[in-house]
């Protein structure tokens, strides 16, 4: 299912709300109009992650895809085990598996990766990147959710 239309619906049925939510207001009670000056501050921010791996040279690589729920927001973060981090901005998203092949654009700064985002049968996914290809794993758990206040 395409991750916008998770967070549609998760704003329109109210789940976000009343579960925690993605968006709060901390307005007086008998208030008719939305508090803005305090909005902003009490916004939470929800993502969902998928989690893989990929090996290159013998070294593995952590490459996290996220979602931001309600902003709509994608991003990799690309974390060689033992190296420094990096994140990527997604465009134009990153689609769910199963999915036809489709381009994406990974920006970090000045640098910008073009490439084709697989999904293959077995689970797994490629990022055939114009630096190279990366042969992407799931690790376990291979999704999960956090909210930061």
């Amino acid at each position: 299912m395409n991750k916008n239309l998770i967070a549609c619906m998760l704003g329109i049925s109210g789940l976000a709300l009343s579960a925690g939510g993605c968006l709060t207001n901390a307005g007086e009670a008998g208030d008719t109009e939305p508090d803005t000056s305090t909005a902003e501050s009490n916004v939470t921010v929800c993502r969902e992650v998928e989690h893989f791996d990929y090996v290159r040279n013998g070294a593995v690589t952590h490459w996290d895809v996220t979602f931001e729920i309600g902003t709509g927001r994608e991003f990799v973060d690309e974390r060689p085990v033992g190296g420094l981090d990096k994140q990527y901005r997604i465009s134009p998203y990153w689609s769910d598996c199963p999915a036809p092949n489709e381009i994406v654009r990974l920006t970090h700064g000045t640098e910008v990766l073009i490439g084709i985002h697989d999904c293959l049968p077995d689970g797994r996914q490629e990022f055939h990147g114009s630096d190279f290809q990366r042969l992407l794993v799931p690790r376990v758990p291979f999704i999960t959710f956090n909210c930061d206040p």
